[in-house]
C-alpha cells in the first residue's frame, strides 16, 4: 500500500479533513498515488483541470487533480503526510533510546561483574556481532609499537578486521583521532585497508581507560550500511568496555603489550 493511500484510508483524521474541504462545493477531485493509481475520486465540476503534487521533504507521494479546490486538498495532504513522518521519526528515536538504555544496563551488569579480561572481551564482541547487516564484531588493543591486535590469546571473531595499526586504515584512524566513526560505504573511503575492503561497511569507537586510548571496538558488515543508530550502540559498548578492560589490565589479570600506550 502506498504511503498516500495508507494516509487517506487508515488515518482517522485525514479523510474527514478532505471531506470538510470538499463540503459545500461541487468541485471534482481525483487523488492519485506516486504510481498513478487512483486513491480517491469525486465527480464534479473542474475535474482534471490541473495537477498539484503532494510532497514531503522533496519527495512526491502523489497528485491531486482538479480545479482550485484541488490545490487546497494537496496542501492539506502534504501537511498531514509531513506530520505522520515526524511522528514515525519520534517513535523510531524513542525505540533507539530504549535500545541504548537497555543495552547499557545489561552490559553494565554483565561486564561490571567481571575482573578477568576474557569475559569482558567476549561480552563486548558478542554484543557488537548482534548489530544488523551480518555484523562481525572486533576488539583490538594498541601495542607500544602502534600495532593493533586482539588481546593475547583471546578469540575476538572471524571478521576481516583482526589486526591493524594506529593511524592506518579506517579503524586505525579512529584510534588516532579518538573519535567514533561510521563509514557506510568502505569502497568509497580512500583510508580503507585491504582487509577492511573485504566488508561493505564499518562502525568503530575508541576504547578509553583513564583518559587514554587503549584500543578500538567495532563491527564490519556485508548486508547493508551501518547508520548513526548503530554508531550510538558501538559508542555505548566502548564506554563500558574500555574502563573494564583498563581495570583488568591494571589488576594484572592479563598481560597485554601496549596497555599503557
Amino acid at each position: 500500500m502506498s504511503e498516500l493511500r495508507r494516509l487517506i484510508v487508515r488515518h482517522r483524521h485525514v479523510a474527514p479533513m478532505v471531506s470538510a474541504l470538499l463540503a459545500g462545493t461541487d468541485a471534482g477531485v481525483r487523488i492519485l498515488d506516486a504510481q498513478g493509481e487512483i486513491v480517491l475520486e469525486r465527480a464534479g465540476a473542474g475535474a482534471g483541470e490541473a495537477r498539484h503534487a503532494v510532497t514531503v521533504e522533496g519527495e512526491t507521494l502523489g497528485w491531486v487533480e482538479g480545479g482550485r479546490t484541488a490545490r487546497g486538498v494537496a496542501a492539506v495532504l502534504s501537511y498531514a503526510a509531513a506530520r505522520e513522518r515526524d511522528k514515525r521519526s519520534l517513535a523510531t528515536e524513542a525505540l533507539e533510546r530504549y535500545r541504548e538504555l537497555s543495552l547499557i544496563y545489561d552490559l553494565a551488569a554483565t561486564i561490571g561483574g567481571h575482573t578477568d579480561l576474557e569475559p569482558i572481551v567476549d561480552t563486548a564482541v558478542a554484543e557488537l556481532s548482534r548489530l544488523p547487516n551480518d555484523a562481525r564484531g572486533f576488539l583490538l588493543l594498541a601495542d607500544t609499537d602502534g600495532s593493533l591486535h586482539p588481546p593475547g590469546g583471546i578469540e575476538t571473531g572471524d571478521g576481516p578486521v583482526s589486526a591493524g595499526r594506529v593511524g592506518a586504515g579506517i579503524v586505525g584512524s579512529v584510534v588516532a583521532s579518538g573519535s567514533a566513526e561510521v563509514v557506510e560505504d568502505i569502497a568509497s573511503d580512500p583510508r580503507a585497508s585491504d582487509a577492511e575492503r573485504r566488508a561493505a561497511t564499518v562502525v568503530a569507537a575508541p576504547l578509553r581507560a583513564d583518559d587514554r586510548t587503549i584500543g578500538v571496538v567495532g563491527a564490519t558488515g556485508t548486508g547493508g550500511a551501518f547508520r548513526a543508530a548503530d554508531l550510538k550502540v558501538v559508542t555505548a559498548i566502548a564506554a563500558l568496555a574500555g574502563p573494564a578492560i583498563g581495570r583488568a589490565l591494571t589488576a594484572g589479570t592479563a598481560t597485554v603489550p601496549g596497555a599503557n600506550r
